[in-house]
């Protein structure tokens, strides 16, 4: 259980009385029910969302890698990009018993993942790669596949997700999120421009 919201600021004397939690069920992002909670003191309510996740996203934007430390490509945003730029294609369509997803899927995966942090667009904001910790060269010039398939360089803890967040915060392209990077930590982890929207309450 948190204790503070967003609006609790550092060195607020008041301090945050958070309860009246319940559980919302989720047709998607990790399709299972989220935790809701409400703080008395500043009447604002929240979600818990799992680590790597944005709102109502079905995938997390960066997963664990397995035990040989592997990324699985098929399983996150990320991932898409990284087979895309490794040359696999995902086929066009499924032949019997063939895994899915297919080409399709892949390309939306990535269109979505360029749009978050701004490498859709011709020139990626230097603050943006500052905040993610590249380099203009780690982007290139080549795909877009290849653009965000640098993102591999990130890795997969809690605190490179908390940088993408802040990334894909500085270019506007999120609302207010509220994360919990660890089912055991004692306090939220908001992105850096969350406040000025904190008011607009739970996805």
């Amino acid at each position: 259980m948190p204790d503070r919201c967003l609006l609790n600021g550092e060195g607020d004397a008041e301090d945050c009385r958070i309860g009246g939690g319940f559980w919302r069920a989720r047709s998607t992002g990790p399709c299972h029910p989220l935790k809701v909670l409400r703080c008395r003191t500043h009447d604002v309510a929240f979600t818990l969302y799992p680590e790597g996740y944005l709102p109502y996203g079905r995938l997390p934007v960066l997963c664990n890698p397995g035990k040989a430390g592997e990324i699985d490509t098929k399983a996150s945003l990320v991932g898409a990009a990284i087979a895309a730029a490794r040359g696999q294609h995902w086929p066009e369509e499924l032949i019997d018993d063939e895994q899915g997803p297919v080409g399709r899927i892949q390309r939306r995966r990535i269109k979505r993942l360029a749009t978050l942090v701004g490498f859709d667009r011709p020139q990626v904001e230097s603050a943006v790669l500052g905040e993610l910790g590249l380099d203009v060269v780690d982007i290139g010039s080549g795909s877009l596949a290849q653009r965000v398939a640098a993102l591999r360089n990130l890795g997969t803890g809690s605190g490179s997700w908390l940088r993408f967040v802040a990334a894909i915060d500085h270019v506007g392209r999120m609302g207010c999120v509220w994360v919990m990077p660890k089912p055991t930590c004692d306090r939220l982890s908001p992105s850096s421009g969350a406040l000025a929207r904190a008011m607009r309450g739970p996805p």
